[in-house]
């Protein structure tokens, strides 16, 4: 019996996450490696000479030290996750449009269908201004968890 999983409007959504947490994975491993990297040795030579345990290390050196570098990861991810919309054509056509709508498509198709592009325009905008949003939050939250 063969399944097939992007026709299936149930399973469509999740194997097109699957697929894009697998291609996006790469990057952000290296860049929170190179984040881990950058971090002074002596900080935690100096935290074991105090008699820090491992969790305490990595709650009071390790995460504060790599805050900046998780923000730019979480809002590279956001923002990738938004523009999405090249892989769900790719993988979908388009079959099940309704089922695997993502903001950008819906703005795609107002400008090719219905020929709105005022609506496409102004959906745009507001998509942009949502993003701008959501990156400023994620620099408070870091900035808060900074000076805690």
């Amino acid at each position: 019996m063969v399944n097939n999983w992007l026709s299936n409007p149930e399973t469509a959504l999740s194997c097109i996450a699957v697929v894009h947490c697998w291609k996006g994975f790469g990057w952000g491993f290296i860049m929170l490696l190179a984040g881990l990297q950058t971090i002074d040795r002596q900080l935690y030579e100096a935290a074991r000479v105090d008699g820090a345990s491992s969790w305490q290390t990595l709650k009071n050196v390790t995460i504060p030290m790599m805050v900046p570098v998780i923000l730019v990861v979480v809002i590279l991810t956001i923002l990738g996750s938004m523009q999405v919309f090249v892989l769900i054509s790719s993988m979908v056509g388009q079959g099940l449009v309704y089922h695997t709508e993502v903001p950008v498509l819906r703005i795609l198709a107002a400008m090719q269908g219905t020929k709105r592009f005022g609506y496409a325009c102004a959906m745009g905008v507001v998509f942009g201004f949502i993003l701008i949003m959501i990156s400023f939050t994620m620099k408070q939250i870091s900035d808060r968890a900074k000076q805690a």
